[in-house]
């Protein structure tokens, strides 16, 4: 993982439009942290700047100097239509740039990952996919949305806190060749203070529980989004939740594919349908863990 930017109290200033006087205060008071160089000045990990903008409902005038360029493209385009739509739009026509800086733009704003993904992101890719159906461009237009939709995600990266804690998560897609589902669990899960293994798709399941074994993770996220038989799948998954129970994992498994489906019951497997039931589960995981140690 690479360092995160730092930000001059000046630089934090400008792209939020106000006095410098102002972010030095916030420093000074404790409500944003600062670290100091060798000769005493302060500076902001973007990541800390991003925290305290959402926190405080602050407006980015110059996101340029958040290293953020791709905000400023929608800055003279107010939404006509949801976000979702949007977003749809962006990737049908292939605006990358726009992609980016409106999920961005949502973060900036205080959405949070798991509205991000189940609400804009999920929406538009399941329009994406049926373009095929009134179009012969449809494929291609899905792989290239595909991968505007993965850099749009992947850049939100940069703006999430550094894990804290020693919550370990890991997972992906067993089976399955579609790596949206693994990133946004990987990103939800960053943004909930878990170092995350995203180990992608195409994972067999004994690849994922060598994995659990050497990274022993408290969570272990399974994506299932590309059909197949469920009761099957259903009993390797029974497998492999009692193979790592010793290990204190959680094995959360969910996606389009598990529609309607009933899952064996292990303690340690559960079953969920959005991103944000698998954040409502890693919290639930960090309140048993705190009552735990109390």
């Amino acid at each position: 993982m690479t360092a995160p930017a730092l930000l001059t109290t000046r630089e934090l200033a400008l792209a939020i439009g106000v006095s410098e006087s102002s972010v030095k205060r916030w420093a000074d008071d404790g409500a944003l942290l600062a670290s100091r160089t060798a000769g005493g000045h302060r500076r902001i990990a973007l990541p800390e700047a991003v925290r305290y903008i959402r926190e405080a409902q602050l407006t980015v005038v110059r996101p340029e100097l958040l290293g953020l360029p791709e905000l400023s493209s929608l800055a003279s385009r107010p939404p006509t239509t949801s976000d979702a739509d949007r977003f749809f739009e962006l990737l049908r026509d292939g605006r990358g740039p726009e992609a980016r800086g409106l999920l961005q733009a949502l973060y900036l704003r205080g959405t949070g990952i798991a509205a991000i993904v189940d609400v804009v992101v999920a929406d538009a890719m399941r329009r994406i996919g049926e373009l095929w159906l009134d179009s012969p461009d449809g494929i291609w237009l899905e792989h290239r949305a595909t991968e505007l939709c993965a850099a749009a995600l992947a850049t939100l990266r940069a703006l999430l806190p550094a894990p804290f804690g020693a919550r370990v998560a890991g997972g992906g897609a067993p089976g399955d060749p579609y790596r949206l589902a693994p990133l946004a669990a990987s990103l939800a899960l960053t943004a909930e203070g878990f170092e995350v293994a995203n180990l992608g798709p195409d994972l067999p399941l004994a690849g994922l529980e060598r994995a659990v074994r050497e990274l022993r993770p408290a969570l272990a996220f399974v994506s299932v989004s590309a059909p197949r038989d469920l009761a099957a799948f259903g009993v390797q998954l029974a497998a492999l939740a009692r193979e790592v129970a010793p290990l204190g994992t959680a094995v959360v498994v969910g996606g389009r594919a598990l529609e309607g489906a009933h899952l064996p019951s292990e303690p340690n497997l559960h079953a969920g349908r959005t991103i944000g039931e698998l954040v409502a589960f890693a919290r639930g995981l960090r309140v048993a863990e705190g009552g735990a140690r109390g």
